[in-house]
């Protein structure tokens, strides 16, 4: 009996070596594929000055790809602004196994994915913070094999906002908020602009600054979106960014910050402020929105500063402008902030709108 037991259990031995070394003999070799590939899909601001490794600044800033085998890693270089900040990507495999992390060092290497079917495999990595923790710059990727495919045309939508289109005070997933530091909360991927975009199977862009105002910032910030809109990182005096890409709706929703105070310089702001846009975008529409974190009284000065700068607009000829005013009042999250939830309930609210107000039907 006990060497009946003895060869079980050498059987058993033997077994799980003979499975070790298939295991490991069969592990892929990974090829490098640098970040300039065409392969790669890039949307957003990206500046592609650099030609091997093209980097960005903006929140919400994504590229994709497809990638062949069970494992797939990204090199990617983190700024480390001021020494010590990290920016957050979400990376998101197949459409639905998604991930939030922080980058640790200045250059990293991330497990895209591992251990997964052999197949092809569908990619997206988005920037999470924004501009103020610094760029990240894409130096490439790691796999058995860099796939053709052709990305699907889409509309483009394009948000200009503050810290609520930034994704800012959102998401509590990693650090409980009051715990961590402001940038920790931020989710540009699951905010409302990139959430509506995926809803009507658009891409989408966010030019968006924490604190910034049409004519009055706030938190430090020293200027406003009508000084830093075409700098590639909103920076004022930075590289500009020269509007390649073209939106079939830009979504505007600025005010929070100017506070509803001095409504007469919101409005001429605002207005100078939509005909740059329009040079850039003769054949957009405009969607002029309230704040989603404004109370009530702030939000009736918004609603009606926006009706007369549309108003004023119209005056010119252009009709492809509307206004919008969300219904509810979002502040759950850090500072008052919308919370990841309510980016969702957000987005439904803009949804709605965009979908009855036959936006999408007119569109080029």
């Amino acid at each position: 009996m006990r060497k009946i037991a003895t060869y079980g259990f050498l059987f058993a031995f033997l077994g799980t070596i003979v499975y070790i070394i298939y295991h490991f003999s069969q592990k892929e070799d990974l090829s490098f594929f640098q970040a300039k590939d065409k392969r790669i899909h890039y949307v957003g601001r990206f500046d592609f000055s650099d030609n091997q490794d093209p980097k960005t600044w903006a929140p919400g800033s994504y590229f994709e790809f497809v990638a062949q085998g069970t494992s797939c890693d990204l090199i990617v270089e983190d700024e480390v602004k001021f020494g010590n900040t990290h920016n957050y990507l979400e990376i998101v495999v197949d459409h639905c196994i998604t991930k939030r992390i922080k980058l640790n060092s200045k250059i990293n290497r991330i497990h895209l994915f591992k251990n997964l079917k052999a197949g092809r495999h569908h990619v997206l990595v988005c920037k999470n913070t924004e501009s103020a923790i610094g760029f990240i710059k894409i130096k490439g990727v790691y796999c058995q094999k860099l796939c053709n495919w052709k990305k699907p045309r889409k509309r483009l939508f394009e948000f200009i906002g503050d810290s609520i289109t930034c994704g800012n005070g959102a998401d509590s997933s990693s650090c409980s908020f009051g715990k961590g530091s402001w940038y920790d909360y931020h989710n540009a991927y699951l905010s409302y602009g990139a959430r509506l975009s995926r809803s009507l199977n658009a891409d989408w862009m966010l030019s968006s600054v924490s604190g910034i105002g049409m004519n009055k910032s706030c938190c430090g910030v020293k200027h406003s979106m009508l000084h830093v809109y075409e700098r590639i990182d909103f920076q004022k005096g930075n590289k500009k960014w020269f509007f390649s890409m073209k939106p079939d709706v830009v979504f505007i929703t600025l005010g929070q910050n100017d506070g509803g105070n001095e409504a007469e310089e919101f409005e001429k702001k605002y207005r100078i402020f939509l005909q740059k846009l329009r040079r850039n975008y003769p054949k957009s529409w405009f969607v002029c929105c309230t704040s989603p974190m404004a109370g009530k009284e702030l939000k009736q000065k918004l609603k009606k500063s926006i009706e007369k700068v549309i108003s004023a607009h119209r005056q010119t000829g252009d009709q492809r402008i509307a206004a919008f005013q969300y219904e509810g009042i979002y502040n759950g999250g850090y500072d008052k902030h919308p919370t990841v939830e309510q980016h969702q309930m957000m987005m439904h609210e803009l949804n709605q709108f965009v979908r009855t107000q036959a936006i999408l039907s007119q569109l080029r």
